[in-house]
């Protein structure tokens, strides 16, 4: 377990066979679609539309986030969305309701400042 406590849940194993030598998982999220897995070294998610049978996995290394923005749930929008600034581009992850932001955007500053 990494240094902020996330609990591995019976659905992190399905990351386990992709970390590398050393490498932890930190925290599991739920996402809208699927989940995200946070390590000591990257962000893993499974990119997958809702309307799309095609799923495809991410990796993400720390080193290669520029900045992060986190949207709170609205008034009229109850998404919870992290984006995630790289050199290629942009990815949007919509989290399910309830989920901790602050320890996501601790999870995120930590590793990427």
């Amino acid at each position: 377990m990494g240094i902020f406590g996330g609990t591995k849940t019976s659905t992190s194993k399905r990351f386990l066979n992709t970390l590398s030598e050393g490498e932890e998982i930190e925290a599991v999220y739920r996402l809208v679609v699927d989940e995200i897995c946070f390590t000591n070294k990257r962000i893993i998610f499974f990119d997958k539309t809702i309307l799309s049978t095609k799923k495809g996995k991410v990796s993400i290394p720390y080193k290669h986030i520029h900045s992060f923005v986190i949207e709170d749930e609205g008034i009229f929008d109850r998404d919870i969305e992290v984006k995630l600034l790289t050199g290629p581009g942009e990815f949007t992850l919509k989290f399910s309701k309830g989920a901790d932001l602050a320890e996501v955007e601790k999870l995120l500053t930590y590793y990427t400042c």
